[in-house]
């Protein structure tokens, strides 16, 4: 497994992507000097979280856009996938901490509970079988329970905020154009308007 990342000071934080409209993939990075770290984001979470950081900046009076030169470094080798993604703004430093958590998919889930005791009972709070709350047993069940994936933390200027938020909404409208009947994305040659049957 990587480590997790955190990163009290940028010199980039950008976001871009990879592939042609309709099939382009999402990337967030960070730059610290020369070394470059990736994750996988969707494009939901981009325009999420552009929209967010543009509003935070809004409140507290607005800034520069502090944009990275160095754009999207390619190739893109993300360290994981993004699942969750949440904020934490310091007004004083006039900063937002942004913390993304890795996406656990069922394949990972998998990996973990073959690391777990088969012979467990239906209930390990049966006080008939002699199990509490202080046994390893228990312990392990709720270690698994409360699995969390690996996160990483970066800490933002509001005009590192405010430039990540201008490179959101840029990246979003250039994607595939909506239909004006439906609203579904059209490919380059057209799409079957559900409207029009």
């Amino acid at each position: 497994m990587s480590p997790q990342f955190e990163f009290d000071r940028v010199d980039g934080f950008v976001v871009g992507t990879v592939g042609e409209p309709g099939a382009r993939t999402f990337y967030l990075q960070a730059r610290v000097g020369n070394d470059v770290t990736s994750f996988k984001m969707e494009k939901e979470q981009v325009a999420m979280l552009g929209r967010y950081l543009a509003q935070v900046v809004g409140s507290m009076g607005g800034a520069e856009p502090d944009r990275d030169v160095a754009g999207l470094v390619e190739p893109v080798e993300p360290q994981w996938a993004v699942g969750t993604l949440s904020a934490l703004v310091d007004e004083d430093a006039r900063t937002v901490q942004i913390t993304a958590e890795e996406l656990l998919l069922d394949e990972d889930l998998d990996d973990l509970e073959e690391t777990f005791d088969p012979d467990l009972p239906d209930d390990p709070y049966d006080e008939e079988l002699g199990y509490d709350e202080d046994d390893e047993i228990v312990e392990q069940l709720e270690e698994l329970l409360g699995i969390r994936g690996r996160t990483a933390e970066f800490t933002l200027t509001l005009g590192q905020a405010m430039a990540f938020a201008e490179q959101a909404e840029e990246l979003v409208v250039s994607g595939r154009q909506p239909c004006r009947l439906c609203g579904r994305p059209m490919e380059p040659g057209g799409h079957a308007c559900p409207r029009w049957n």
